[in-house]
């Protein structure tokens, strides 16, 4: 694919994500461009590489590489000038079970079963530029913990899933920060523990927050980020909008704000065989509205070739800006955003499914059949879309959720994972 043919599919994905007009009026200020600029790809690679190491082991909750991890994260945290605000410092601990399901290396060195009684997730602060908004909360979460090894040893290392996620998140409180940035509302760098096995230190923290519950207004959980979904298609995709409308409509305007990457949009529940963070604030006893976002690169997803040196800066480097940009947008915001719980699968989830399958469609690296097989995903959506409505379309819609998701998700990734990536743009 050319330049020019990319930047082209870039500007289509996003009017066709925007669902608006190519040069609408947006309502809050952009970042400025020197605070855009200040993001580092050295920095994010620092962090992923010291988090994705082999001597980090997977970082599985109760190993030392895992308490590794959270002490050099909490360093990170005063370094960059964060305010604690966790229940000791940085750090907020809590019960937890692991079961010995899984691996871990040892003090010793040696592979045993894991097993780990005390969760620790860590927590920051970016107060808001506004005395009176500062006292409105947006959540930025992404996991620190990983699968351990095998039973031989082989590390499971995580990069993408989630160093890359936890690397944007510190980069964007150190921008903010030095460039003093910060939006009128206050901004919580949450990093969790315990994601992998069962969402542990989201719940734990949303079950008795370090701030008062009703001043959290929203959350945006990062996880996983890092990779292009094909060699020749980056896009960054946001999930769960849909269950807080008025949220949706912010991330939709601040979209239009950012022209690096495609911006798309999905039902959480297009995708049910998936968990992360965010889902904890939907399950709270008063629910929270929250975004999910990814790029959807999942060539080595959960396996010992997530390594460091499979990150793409050139995707990661962009969604930390748009991260960033949306942040902004959300923290200049004066709205609060009532969590409506799921959507149904509508003509909308087909808009934005034919909108995706458009993307994929673009790329010049697939072969026949996956062609073949894309477009007969769009076809469907897009009748759906005419019909709004996809249950009227799809006679087994959880078989063709399950089809679509895997396609793009799996096969599609590990048939053209790409070579592997320079370390820095350009």
């Amino acid at each position: 694919m050319t330049d020019r043919r990319f930047f082209f599919l870039v500007a289509l994905i996003a009017v066709l994500a925007a669902c608006s007009d190519p040069e609408p009026e947006v309502g809050y200020p952009a970042l400025d461009d020197a605070v855009l600029q200040a993001f580092s790809a050295v920095d994010l690679k620092e962090t992923i590489d010291f988090l994705a190491a082999d001597e980090r082991a997977g970082r599985i909750p109760g190993s030392p590489g895992h308490l590794q991890a959270r002490d050099w994260i909490a360093e990170q945290m005063e370094t960059i000038g964060l305010e604690p605000l966790g229940s000791d410092g940085y750090l907020y601990d809590y019960d937890t079970v692991y079961d010995g399901a899984r691996y871990m290396i040892d003090a010793s060195g040696d592979v045993v079963s894991s097993v780990n009684a005390t969760g620790y997730d860590l927590v920051g602060l970016i107060p808001g530029s506004d005395p009176e908004q500062a006292e409105e909360y947006i959540v930025v979460l992404a996991h620190y913990d990983h699968l351990g090894v095998t039973a031989d040893g082989d590390a499971f290392n995580g990069a993408y899933d989630d160093a890359a996620g936890v690397a944007l998140a510190l980069e964007i409180a150190r921008v903010l920060l030095e460039q003093e940035a910060a939006p009128p509302r206050s901004i919580i760098i949450l990093i969790t523990d315990d994601e992998e096995v069962s969402l542990g230190g989201a719940e734990a923290w949303i079950a008795n927050p370090t701030v008062p519950v009703g001043d959290i207004v929203a959350a945006v959980s990062i996880d996983p980020v890092g990779r292009p979904l094909l060699p020749d298609y980056w896009p960054i995709l946001a999930m769960g909008l849909e269950r807080s409308p008025t949220l949706e409509a912010v991330w939709r305007e601040a979209a239009l704000q950012f022209q690096e990457l495609p911006v798309l949009f999905m039902n959480r529940d297009a995708v049910p065989i998936f968990s992360s963070d965010q889902d904890e604030f939907y399950r709270a006893s008063d629910p929270i509205a929250a975004a999910w976002f990814v790029n959807p690169g999942f060539s080595w997803y959960h396996t010992v070739d997530d390594t460091a040196e499979t990150i793409d800066y050139r995707v990661l480097l962009p969604t930390t800006r748009w991260l960033a940009t949306v942040l902004n947008v959300m923290g200049h915001d004066t709205a609060r955003y009532p969590y409506e719980g799921p959507q149904p699968l509508d003509g909308r989830t087909a808009r934005d499914g034919v909108a995706l399958f458009d993307g994929i469609l673009h790329s010049g690296v697939l072969t026949n059949e996956e062609v073949l097989e894309a477009s007969g995903f769009r076809a469907t959506m897009a009748e759906a879309a005419e019909a709004d409505s996809i249950g009227d379309v799809v006679e087994n819609l959880d078989l063709f959720l399950f089809d679509a998701v895997y396609f793009v998700m799996f096969e599609l990734t590990e048939a053209h994972p790409g070579e592997v990536p320079p370390p820095f743009p350009g």
